[in-house]
């Protein structure tokens, strides 16, 4: 087996054994406890676990991976190259998300989660940059690319932002309307949109930069 289907297999057991491990500690608020005096539906528990950025965007990578590996119909989207390098900035995000923004706040969490958030928030986001550089094709992508490359994204945030409203719970405090911004009071949707905002300019430069990377690595590339 090639070193390329070495680094793709690797990645897709490191993201699925990290959405495990993730599912085992969520699903386990359908069990009434005194931590958890309301129990979930299995339906409700199945909708929250894929609220998170985190998890649908290491599924969404999973998903990547298998359609180098099969040639089915429904892998088509995954195989473009302005869906990857878009699923590559929001890996980025998401790495980058939890390091500065959530990891410095998480305390006393199971050894579960604390395992799966090394792996979907660390490991698999740099096999995936290291497979997009070395691995997927390159110079198919142009500037007038980066509408699409953000969409998945903005489409995450509509989804939240529609659940949250019908359900009451975001699964993080920069999407929540309600969150209590100290001595400020609820940020409302102002704030989510100027966090919203903040976010997506830095992954549109992040986007930008992938772009350039891109062609850079198929002009280095072209037989001469």
């Amino acid at each position: 087996m090639s070193l390329r289907h070495w680094l793709v297999a690797l990645a897709i057991v490191v993201g699925a054994v990290g959405l495990c491990l993730d599912f085992e500690v969520i699903a386990g608020t359908t069990v009434a406890s005194a931590q958890n005096p309301v129990p979930r539906s299995l339906g409700n528990m199945l909708i929250y676990y894929w609220s998170f950025l985190t998890n649908l965007s290491n599924l969404a990578l999973i998903l990547v991976y298998l359609s180098e590996l099969v040639r089915w119909r429904g892998l088509t989207w995954f195989r473009q190259p302005v869906t990857r390098a878009g699923l590559a900035g929001i890996i980025a995000l998401v790495m980058g998300f939890y390091h500065f923004m959530l990891a410095p706040t998480l305390h006393d969490l199971p050894q579960a989660i604390i395992i799966s958030n090394i792996l979907l928030h660390y490991v698999t986001p740099v096999l995936f940059l290291v497979w997009w550089v070395t691995f997927s094709s390159h110079g198919a992508l142009r500037v007038r690319d980066l509408p699409a490359m953000l969409a998945p994204g903005l489409s995450y945030v509509a989804y939240v932002l529609v659940r949250g409203l019908i359900a009451g719970e975001y699964p993080y405090t920069i999407l929540d309307p309600g969150h209590l911004v100290p001595g400020q009071g609820a940020q409302g949707y102002i704030g989510v949109a100027i966090g919203v905002g903040i976010l997506v300019a830095l992954v549109a430069i992040f986007d930008l930069l992938l772009i350039g990377i891109d062609g850079l690595i198929a002009r280095r590339t072209k037989p001469a």
